[in-house]
């Protein structure tokens, strides 16, 4: 009996059942489908397709050059072979198009170079090997560890130029460093393991080009762009804010096997100005505005006290305040960085010389804000001076002198305002580190030593504290 073009034997009974219907031969045949599909293996799968590099063939060539000079291995030359269906492998056609297989391109280590070093920064490399001190000059390659210490800093240069700080209390893992010899592409990735880390990325030259930073929380892809990571450890979230260019994240458990510079399937695209901050398992943030940088109170004055010290002007919405000090306007030899709830912030040990110091305010979320650089100089004011009554209804005056100063000289100031305007003395280089005055009237005074000296071939008049006291008889 034929029914819809299957033909089976009868026997018994079954023979006499009426013919199938179209409707249930064709339910029979799906059934039989899907009992062929379930018992297929469970682990296969879709395989995607792999991402190819092209390759124009040129004279003397052969798939045997090609597996030597730009694949990890020789043996490659069979899966240059079998993807291409080349007949034979010795002789190719002038001009030909062929796909080499991206992953399989030989690839080239690069080495990142220190610029600067502040206090206590170590280098882990191989399992079980020491840590190593660093210091500037030394190279870095793939799979190194650099952890800093409280008020330690680190610096360090790309072959490309870009540059990576890691701030104090931070570690850090270089994941990848490394060039494809044939496409000259640069790949980069660092794992943020605690704290901080500021990239300054120098545009691609290269389509292929990667540049990418990960925490436990986030993967974040950039290209030609500044911008900081800051994996809190406490709360399990990572804030990233951009500076300039873009960036795209993707939370951390996203698939970002591929070393994209900015996925174009990132969950959160991040533009300069803006950041964001992603909990550890959840997907990527929005975006917010950062705000806007506070101003330094009086930022040309002279930092003589034994602290340097800087009072910031107050902005909506922030938290916190952070103060850093660096010795460059690029802040790659970072010398302090300090975190305040308040608008003060003091540092202490400051030698003298002229620094650089960035401002930012931090919102309720953790996120630092835009960030306002000033410049500054720092003479610390070692005259030590004091004041002394004497018999005369007078005072005596001493300080100390510099004896390695040569060329050195002491103004001293006398008079009734606090802003020293109008004074009752003003005497230009008094030697010997004293002086007295008598018969003052009752009243109260202001004075101060202006130290006089040459630095970078330019005089430099540094005054000291302005003092008082007050004549009562």
């Amino acid at each position: 009996m034929a029914v819809n073009g299957f033909h089976k034997n009868r026997r018994g009974p079954a023979a006499h059942q009426r013919p199938r219907t179209g409707l249930e031969t064709a339910m029979a045949v799906a059934g039989i489908v899907a009992i062929v599909c379930s018992i297929q293996p469970a682990h296969a799968k879709r395989v995607p397709p792999q991402d190819m590099t092209p390759y124009v063939v040129r004279a003397d060539d052969s798939l045997y050059t090609l597996a030597d000079r730009y694949m990890q291995s020789p043996v490659d030359w069979r899966l240059l072979r079998d993807i291409n269906h080349v007949a034979n492998p010795r002789h190719l056609q002038i001009n030909t198009r062929l796909s080499l297989p991206t992953s399989r391109l030989r690839q080239k280590l690069l080495t990142a170079q220190v610029v600067a070093v502040r206090g206590n920064v170590e280098k882990e490399g191989a399992a079980g090997a020491p840590p190593v001190p660093l210091s500037a000059g030394t190279l870095l390659v793939e799979g190194d560890e650099i952890q800093t210490g409280r008020d330690a800093f680190v610096s360090m240069t790309l072959p490309d130029g870009s540059h990576v700080v890691l701030p104090s209390s931070s570690r850090i893992q270089i994941g990848r460093l490394r060039t494809t010899v044939l496409t000259g592409a640069v790949e980069r990735q660092f794992d943020l393991k605690e704290g901080e880390v500021t990239t300054d990325v120098t545009p691609f030259k290269n389509p292929r080009d990667s540049f990418r930073v990960s925490s436990p929380s986030v993967v974040a892809g950039v290209r030609g762009t500044r911008f900081r990571v800051n994996y809190l450890a406490a709360q399990d979230a990572t804030t990233v804010e951009v500076l300039a260019g873009k960036i795209g994240v993707d939370g951390a458990g996203a698939d970002n096997a591929a070393p994209l510079p900015v996925q174009s399937g990132a969950q959160t695209l991040v533009l300069a100005g803006y950041g964001n901050v992603t909990r550890t398992g959840q997907t990527a943030g929005a975006s917010v505005r950062l705000l806007d940088p506070p101003d330094i109170v009086d930022p040309d004055k002279l930092q003589r006290a034994p602290q340097v010290a800087f009072d910031l002007t107050p902005v909506d919405g922030a938290g916190a305040y952070r103060t850093e000090i660096a010795t460059d306007a690029d802040f790659l030899d970072l010398l302090r960085d300090q975190r305040t709830t308040g608008l003060h912030a003091a540092f202490d040990n400051i030698p003298d010389g002229n620094y650089f110091v960035r401002v930012s305010a931090m919102d309720t979320h953790g996120i630092d804000g835009l960030p306002q650089v000033f410049t500054f100089s720092r003479h610390l004011d070692t005259t030590n001076a004091a004041a002394t009554p004497i018999e005369g209804n007078g005072y005596v005056f001493r300080w100390h002198v510099d004896g390695n100063g040569q060329g050195t000289r002491y103004r001293f100031i006398l008079s009734s305002h606090a802003d020293l305007s109008a004074p009752l003395i003003d005497l230009l280089d008094v030697s010997g580190g004293e002086m007295s005055v008598a018969h003052l009237a009752p009243g109260k005074y202001y004075w101060t030593i202006v130290v006089d000296t040459f630095e970078n071939g330019r005089l430099l008049s540094i005054p000291s504290e302005i003092r008082s006291f007050t004549q009562t008889r």
